[in-house]
């Protein structure tokens, strides 16, 4: 039997938490944005912004995946309950001061910047070192809300590999880039996370049914198959939740 590795990648920048955040805005109206000056943080949280720029890449090379959906990207707390009114980010190099809105859920749209490229500038936030993760977060319309659509976790994987490949050790990277890439290979188990604790994750195409294997130790996190191209773009990954969600909705 093949064995599956779970790719460093993979492990932070893929899966996707459930996070505290602040409730939504009213119908008809647009939901809070606060930007503010990153100012005297120890150790903020930094990343190249031409490694980002490598994740708009991706999602326009790859953006047949999920036609309609418009690219955005997430973040994510490490284990820590953070109000994401409170996170701020900005592209700061030498002559660059771009901010950069974060929506109330964590959400932002990065802009591409070939000034701020050109000053190697990073992506940074004003919250401390190992606080925040991010990954990418594509939803194509019409998705049931307890469902994610296939071609939409595909795209997602291409985002955080085009990002976060230079991050590998040379020797992991060579492996994976030689069992196919992290996206392709069927040797590698891809984790991703729901909402809510899991009784069942089902694969629906058409008439077609297939269970997707669930972490027995965190009901919230299953491996998609996301090198089977024998499911398309359009199949849907459906959750059955363990226990109604609070409130009573799923």
């Amino acid at each position: 039997m093949k064995s599956k590795m779970c790719a460093s990648l993979v492990c932070l920048s893929i899966h996707g938490a459930v996070l505290a955040q602040q409730p939504a805005a009213p119908e008809g109206q647009e939901e809070a944005i606060q930007v503010v000056e990153v100012n005297g943080v120890k150790n903020p949280e930094l990343k190249p912004y031409r490694q980002m720029l490598k994740g708009l890449d991706a999602f326009e090379k790859n953006h047949q995946m999920a036609p309609d959906a418009p690219l955005k990207f997430q973040l994510v707390s490490s284990g820590k309950e953070l109000a994401f009114s409170a996170v701020t980010l900005v592209i700061s190099g030498s002559n660059t001061n771009v901010p950069v809105p974060v929506s109330t859920d964590g959400t932002f749209t990065l802009p591409r910047n070939q000034a701020a490229a050109d000053d190697n500038a990073d992506l940074m936030s004003n919250q401390p070192k190992g606080l925040l993760r991010w990954r990418g977060d594509i939803h194509s319309p019409n998705v049931p809300a307890d469902a994610r659509r296939l071609g939409d976790l595909r795209l997602e994987c291409e985002i955080s590999w085009g990002v976060g490949r230079d991050d590998m050790p040379f020797l992991t990277r060579n492996s994976v880039s030689l069992l196919g890439g992290l996206c392709h290979s069927k040797m590698i188990g891809l984790r991703y996370q729901a909402p809510y604790p899991l009784a069942s994750v089902t694969l629906v195409s058409g008439e077609r049914r297939k269970e997707v294997p669930i972490d027995p130790k965190n009901r919230r996190v299953f491996w998609p198959p996301l090198a089977d191209t024998s499911w398309d773009d359009d199949t849907l990954v459906v959750y059955g939740y363990a226990a109604p969600a609070a409130g009573g909705q799923q």
